[in-house]
């Protein structure tokens, strides 16, 4: 495990903290992980699984993100956006892999 003085976490750690379902791990080291967008939707799954009140502001995150990554094109998706994480308060995992395929199709999955 890292100190508290490390700047990154190994992706292979955080992977397996993910599997594991480790939110409060994930939430502690969030800063120091390098993840994309797909791997953000799998967090925004452990916070509707694990502490549903704070969905919203996880998904507004992703949002934010996916808005700073995507070009004008990819934006026509936010209304798809928002009804995949309307989805994700009753069928996480279903949520999580739409997003993470939004990702596949619109080149930000990495």
């Amino acid at each position: 495990m890292p100190s508290l003085g490390s700047s990154h976490v190994p992706y292979a750690q955080f992977e397996a903290m993910l599997r594991a379902g480790n939110l409060p791990w994930i939430r502690r080291n969030h800063g120091r992980i390098t993840m994309g967008l797909p791997d953000e939707a799998r967090v925004c799954r452990l916070v509707a699984e694990q502490d549903p009140c704070r969905l919203e502001r996880a998904s507004v995150r992703w949002i934010k993100r996916f808005a700073a990554t995507a070009d004008g094109e990819q934006r026509s998706a936010y209304g798809l956006i928002v009804q995949t994480f309307d989805t994700m308060s009753f069928n996480p995992e279903l949520a999580a892999e739409q997003l993470a395929a939004l990702c596949a199709d619109q080149g930000l999955d990495q």
